[in-house]
């Protein structure tokens, strides 16, 4: 009691305690970084390399495949994945959680480095980055004008990426449908022949009459004056007049052989904006960046940019993620301020006096302010986790005060001065209230610690709970008594007081109550004496809740709701740009009928993405505005699409589906090709046939139409020529070789040799492409090569350094466990060859991990609640009884989900895992007042009946307080996807657990007290 004491006859120490943690609270929430997620740094290190003019195969076999095997002898690498494509190799390498990020990429590139000599001539130096989640797009810009897409381009990069590209917090501006400026020299291959010569002569000879040469300096006297040759070309007329030596002597101007055009780059990619062509922006922020802050740092430098730029320039903002963060942040701060009021309105009722409300309410505000200190000192963010933390919270820090000021209230309304009361009210549930507090932070230690995904994911959250819980207690401790003792008075009524509304109100509510209690009081001794009822009526709703979890079914996470929607769009293999490009029209114009979409943005090409590939962006209102939820909007849109003629389209969520880009994905392992197409194709039927799958795809596909130019070895040596030497003039006449760069009013901009476009569209004309043998005579193509046409294969993707097929779908209707349930009973029934392997990838892959661990969190917690509490009870035997509340907070979950609508996710998951630790302060409250009273020697049933009552109130008051609180969070909003799960099951779990624990533990006390000493002796 001493303690207490302490604080009570301290009020200005006291105060200024508190004062000092919401001063320190209110600054640090300024300085918090603002973010949607948490950023979870994942250790994955990309390598990309780039072999020009190479099929998917041979960069397979010439590139990916070593690149895997010097990867593959890293330590703790998780998994090794590989994409060989048409130029170029991507090999993903996935290291365990624990391992840094900045070492795996220093331990890949040694690798890299160490088989860089084994890599073919003409491929690229590999380039290896480290996986950041935070370097995804906060921002996307589109810049459009009545102007070429050269000059808009020009602009765009010259001067919008230049000026975002200096604010605070950006890491990065990328451009999309890039049409710089390029020096083109068409070769006509008739005239290239007739005169003797070949492409690459004329590359080399460009390239040496386009130089600068330094030629050191003339000194004389005190003099000295720079030498240098100046042979750049100065505009581009000059290029077509240079000349080209002929074998058999004299000159020709390059103009006789070739055009040479002023132009921009081939179209390999472009974006358009509601239908109009725009060069596309990017914006990413640095790690350590404040999502909001950038968001307004680009907004005011485009206010800045409005006064540079000409008037027909625009530059619109087609998504902005810092806006959907802004009303997530503020709609779960407003949830917490609504649920602090609905909690205080609540303590009202019961207490009936402002001031015992005040008293018992302060914990809130002030637990929740002095959080945001701690929050900032271990590093974490102002995001969606840390968020939900504080709004999940709210009732539960308000228990440790209900309990305090109830046991003190009641003290002095047996006629105790307040002071006395206060000290020994506070120290009489001291004991209780630690316990509780114990219990709530042993269940987030295993949440906040959990391995993988799922514990990365939650650290903060957890955390930040733990926080709050300990702020709470501190306020419990000390303002709530030290107050008490001011401003709690001995209940006192006149006439007058008679007279108005709320005494006549506390009255009638004071006479419900003691019904309530008299009632509750006569049906526990009736239960007492008939101990099995309590426990069969809530084995029974028990088993009722297991069997409603099969039709609640189960996810990974919510989709979420950005007000954003994607359409991936993939063409067959061979398709032209011009193709994609009209068929994203299409599907882009029916799209901007549609009411609920504001603004479209069509991407082709570019990036990752081949030409017959397109991903078109869609702009939503706001979800009440747009009447309907986001799954049904995409379902309807997928109806609007399904008349597309040879295209596979994808429609998802503008958040992202997760690995994969779907809700399910299916990988089929084999090195044997064909066992594995033949396996891959069942799979893909089986989720075709799958209810409620659509969109189902393989990620084996028909190869893009090839012409193959086979070497004659024979021929070729007789003519001193070499398959090298061929392919780089193929390579040069058709994709172009850079002869230098001309500069330009500080500018650089290739010069590009190749052969014109009528020759290059013409596949007949190949066989004639001139080659040049040592001794000066001209030979066709067809001399020396066999051409043939045939199909080369799209992508060749690796999964552990074996051959893999990903067959993917999204769900339209049910939830992904029913999905997989449905799929896993057809793959039973197959006849899976040796050597081949089926498993699951992505969100399901992870699902299994991620509820493996919060299983694991859940048997630690309840293994550490029963530590604390034999711990705090001094007793073997009812920690087991204080525990029998577990069960029936299950009861209360699945309620919850099933009446709500919510399925079970990680998110309700965890919320379980917290109930652990709520409903066991009801036991405690009530075995630990019986503990007392038992102390003093009363019998075991007189105690219980006596002590159950008494703390009637406070586990009404706590878990009404608890439930009332979470309700702005069932509520809709901005990010409410995450909260709606987590705030059902709590709001089920108390309030069915509270009711149960009124009579179960009682009933449990009475058996499992025999088992203890103490008991035995008793006789009870």
């Amino acid at each position: 009691m001493n303690a207490f004491r302490f604080f009570v006859r301290r009020p200005v120490l006291t105060t200024m305690i508190v004062v000092l943690f919401l001063v320190m609270g209110i600054y640090s929430f300024q300085r918090l970084v603002i973010e949607l997620m948490p950023n979870i740094e994942f250790p994955v290190v990309v390598v990309t390399t780039v072999y020009p003019g190479a099929s998917p195969a041979e960069v397979e076999s010439q590139v990916t495949r070593r690149i895997e095997d010097g990867a593959a002898t890293i330590a703790n690498v998780k998994n090794l994945t590989s994409y060989s494509r048409e130029n170029v190799s991507l090999v993903v390498v996935e290291f365990e959680l624990e391992v840094s990020v900045d070492l795996a990429a220093i331990d890949v590139k040694d690798k890299v480095d160490a088989i860089l000599y084994e890599l073919p001539d003409g491929v690229e130096k590999p380039v290896v980055q480290k996986f950041d989640i935070s370097s995804f797009p906060i921002m996307e810009l589109a810049v459009s004008a009545p102007r070429p897409l050269s000059e808009i381009y020009r602009v765009a990069d010259r001067v919008v990426r230049e000026r975002l590209s200096r604010i605070d917090g950006v890491a990065e501006v990328s451009l999309t449908g890039k049409r710089d400026r390029e020096i083109l020299i068409e070769i006509d291959p008739g005239r290239l022949r007739a005169y003797g010569l070949t492409l690459l002569e004329v590359v080399g000879l460009v390239a040496m009459e386009n130089l600068n040469i330094p030629a050191g300096h003339i000194t004389r006297g005190a003099a000295e004056t720079t030498l240098r040759l100046v042979g750049e070309f100065e505009d581009p007329g000059a290029i077509a007049a240079i000349r080209l030596p002929l074998r058999g002597g004299g000159t020709i101007p390059l103009s006789e052989v070739a055009e040479v055009r002023d132009t921009v780059e081939e179209l390999r990619e472009s974006s358009t904006f509601n239908g109009r062509p725009v060069i596309g922006l990017s914006i990413s922020k640095r790690a350590d960046g404040n999502t909001v802050e950038v968001a307004r740092g680009v907004q005011a430098a485009l206010a800045d940019l409005g006064r540079v730029l000409d008037e027909d320039i625009e530059v619109a903002v087609t998504s902005n993620s810092a806006t959907f963060v802004e009303d997530a942040v503020r709609d779960v701060l407003s949830n917490i301020l609504i649920g602090i009021l609905l909690t205080s309105l609540l303590l009202l009722l019961f207490l009936h006096d402002w001031r015992q409300t005040v008293v018992a309410v302060i914990s809130m505000p002030v637990s929740v302010i002095a959080t945001f200190l701690l929050i900032e000192q271990a590093g974490f963010t102002l995001n969606i986790m840390t968020l939900m933390a504080l709004g999940i919270s709210i009732g539960t820090l308000v228990t440790n005060s209900i309990v305090v000021i109830e046991n003190i209230t009641r003290h002095v309304r047996e006629g105790m001065d307040p002071f006395e009361a206060s000290e020994r009210g506070t120290a009489e549930v001291a004991v209780a209230v630690l316990a509780s507090t114990l219990t709530n932070v042993v269940v987030f230690t295993p949440i906040a610690f959990m391995s993988g995904i799922i514990g990365r994911f939650f650290l903060q959250f957890g955390v930040t709970v733990v926080f709050a819980t300990f702020f709470s207690l501190v306020i419990s401790f000390t303002m709530v008594p030290m107050l008490s003792a001011r401003l709690l008075r001995a209940p006192g009524r006149s006439r007058r007081d008679s007279e108005h509304w709320w005494p006549r109100l506390t009255a009638a509510w004071d006479r419900f109550y003691e019904n309530l209690a008299g009632g509750y009081r006569g049906l526990l001794g009736a239960v007492l004496e008939r101990r099995l009822v309590p426990f069969v009526a809530a084995i029974a709703l028990l088993l009722l809740s297991v069997y409603l979890f099969g039709f609640i079914g189960g996810e990974f996470m919510p989709e979420i709701d950005q007000d954003m929607a994607a359409i991936t769009l993939r063409l067959p293999a061979g398709t032209s740009h011009e193709r994609t490009r009209e068929v994203a029209a299409r599907i882009e114009r029916r799209m901007r009928r549609r009411p609920e979409v504001e603004g479209v943005i069509a991407k082709i090409g570019g990036g990752q993405r081949g030409v017959e590939e397109a991903e078109i962006i869609l702009r939503l209102t706001a979800a009440g505005e747009r009447g309907m939820r986001l799954s049904r909007f995409l379902n309807e849109i997928r109806r609007d699409l399904a008349d597309i003629p040879d295209a596979e389209i994808q429609v998802s969520s503008g958040g992202g589906a997760g690995p994969g880009g779907a809700d399910l994905l299916i990988e089929v392992l084999s090195n044997d090709q064909a066992k594995l197409s033949a396996a891959a194709g069942e799979v893909l039927r089986i989720v075709r046939d799958t209810p409620g799958l659509v969109e189902a795809q393989s990620s084996e596909r028909a190869g893009k139409p090839e012409i193959a130019v086979l070497p004659r070895r024979v021929q070729l040596a007789e003519r001193g020529l070499s398959p090298a030497g061929v392919g780089g003039i193929l390579r040069a006449a058709y994709e172009g070789g850079k002869a230098g760069v001309y500069r330009e009013l500080g500018e650089e901009y290739d010069i590009v040799v190749r052969l014109g476009e009528l020759s290059r569209s013409d596949p007949a004309l190949l066989g004639d492409l001139p080659l040049a043998m040592p001794g000066g005579q001209v030979v066709p193509l067809s001399d020396v090569g066999v051409i043939e046409r045939r199909s080369g294969e799209s992508e060749i993707m690796r999964r552990d350094k074996q051959r893999a097929v990903e067959v993917t779908a999204n769900i339209s209707v049910g939830s992904l466990s029913e999905a997989r349930s449905l799929i896993d009973a057809e793959i039973e029934r197959l006849e899976i060859p040796s050597g081949v392997t089926v498993r699951y990838g992505g969100l399901a892959e992870i699902q299994d991990e991620s509820f493996a661990s919060i299983g694991t969190a859940m048997i630690l917690a309840v293994v550490l609640v029963y530590i604390v509490l034999a711990a705090i009870l001094e007793s073997f035997v009812h920690p087991v009884t204080v525990m029998l509340t577990l069960p029936l907070a299950l009861i209360g979950a699945s309620f919850g989900l099933f009446f709500s609508g919510e399925r079970v996710n990680i998110l309700s998951l965890m919320a379980m895992v917290m109930l652990v630790g709520i409903v066991v302060n009801n036991a405690i409250l009530l075995l630990d007042y019986t503990r007392q009273l038992r102390a003093r020697g009363l019998p075991i049933g007189q105690a219980l009946l006596e002590a159950c009552p008494i703390r009637l109130r406070p586990i009404i008051m706590s878990n009404l307080a608890i439930a009332v609180g979470m309700v702005p969070q069932a509520l809709g909003g901005a990010g409410s996807e995450y909260r709606v799960p987590m705030a059902v099951v709590q709001i089920g779990g108390v309030l069915m657990s509270a009711l149960f624990t009124l009579f179960v533990i009682p009933a449990g006390y009475t058996l499992l007290d025999r088992l203890t000493a103490a008991g035995r002796h008793r006789g009870a």
